[in-house]
């Protein structure tokens, strides 16, 4: 017996499909930003100064995904237990919402900004550090909500 399947992503893969953009996201900044600050894989630069500053920007980025990007994954979830748009890639900016897209493209745009502006691969690498440490720690949010 063949069941009818319904159009669309379901409320789990719509939750996975968020976790898998800010564990991507934030793991390439990490790396990024560890071979930045640290000078992987040279480790030329691990000395007590690195380690303080790359600390720092570790607690700051655990701080920004608790109290920041937690609050967005949950009025994400929110959403994503609303939806009803069949289109998978409309239902994916849906489930996001005005405010997370904008927060996305602004922190985008801060990091184009910082580029052309000619910021040092160190300063970039502790920024990269505590985003993709935000990122990282939020997505938790999305795996717990889309085990049940």
């Amino acid at each position: 017996m063949e069941t009818e399947r319904s159009p669309g992503l379901n409320r789990q893969q719509h939750l996975l499909i968020a976790a898998a953009i800010w564990i991507l996201v934030g793991t390439g900044l990490l790396i990024m930003g560890c071979i930045f600050w640290f000078h992987f894989p040279y480790l030329g630069f691990v000395d007590r100064e690195h380690i303080g500053f790359g600390s720092l920007a570790l607690a700051v980025g655990l701080l920004k995904g608790k109290f920041i990007l937690e609050k967005t994954a949950a009025r994400t979830i929110e959403r994503a237990d609303a939806l009803t748009e069949t289109n998978p890639l409309k239902s994916i900016i849906q489930m996001f919402g005005g405010k997370t897209i904008a927060l996305i493209l602004s922190m985008m745009g801060i990091g184009i900004i910082l580029r052309a502006a000619g910021v040092s691969f160190e300063i970039r690498g502790l920024i990269y550090i505590a985003v993709g440490t935000a990122l990282l720690w939020s997505c938790q949010k999305y795996l717990v909500a889309a085990r049940g």
